[in-house]
C-alpha cells in the first residue's frame, strides 16, 4: 500500500488567510459593518507573484468602481419604479452595460467584480441611501485590496527568496 503524501500549506494561502484576518480585525477596530466585500477582495487579489496581484487588484478596483456607479444609478431609477419586474430587468441591463465598459476600456478582468458589485447594489441596497451603500461598498473593496497589496508585496514576496 503507497502512502500519498498530502500537499502542504502554501504561502500564498497564508497570505490570504492573513489578508482575511486583518480585514477583520480592521472593520472592528473602525466599528465598520460589514468587513464581507473587503474579505472577497483580499480572497480575490491574493496571487501568485506581487505583480499579478497589482493587476488583478487594478481590474479589481476599476470593476468596483464601474458597478458600484451602476449599481447606484439602477437603486435611484429603481426607487420610483414599484415593479419588481422592471428591477429585475433594469439589473441584467446593468449587467450589459457594466460588461459592455469593462470590455470598452480594455479590461475584461474587471468584468466579474463589476457585476458582483453592481448586483450587490440592487440586490440588498432597498432599505439604504443608494449613494451612501454604493460608496460603502467600493470603499470596503479598496480597503481589502490595500491589505492584500501590503501583505502581497511585505511578506515573503514571490519574486524574492525567502
Amino acid at each position: 500500500m503507497s502512502k500519498r503524501e498530502l500537499p502542504q500549506i502554501g504561502l500564498r494561502n497564508i497570505k490570504t488567510a492573513i489578508s482575511v484576518f486583518l480585514c477583520i480585525v480592521l472593520f472592528q477596530a473602525l466599528d465598520r459593518p460589514y468587513p464581507f466585500y473587503a474579505c472577497i477582495a483580499a480572497v480575490m487579489c491574493t496571487k501568485e507573484t506581487v505583480a499579478i496581484t497589482y493587476k488583478a487588484s487594478f481590474d479589481r478596483m476599476i470593476g468596483s468602481i464601474l458597478g458600484g456607479f451602476m449599481g447606484m444609478i439602477l437603486i435611484i431609477i429603481s426607487s420610483h419604479i414599484n415593479f419588481s419586474t422592471i428591477e429585475s430587468f433594469m439589473s441584467g441591463i446593468g449587467i450589459v452595460i457594466v460588461i459592455y465598459m469593462c470590455n470598452l476600456i480594455k479590461r475584461p478582468g474587471a468584468c466579474p467584480i463589476s457585476c458582483i458589485v453592481l448586483l450587490s447594489i440592487t440586490t440588498t441596497a432597498h432599505d439604504s441611501t443608494p449613494y451612501l451603500y454604493a460608496l460603502n461598498r467600493v470603499i470596503d473593496t479598496f480597503i481589502g485590496i490595500i491589505i492584500t497589496i501590503i501583505i502581497n508585496r511585505f511578506i515573503c514576496p514571490r519574486e524574492s527568496i525567502c
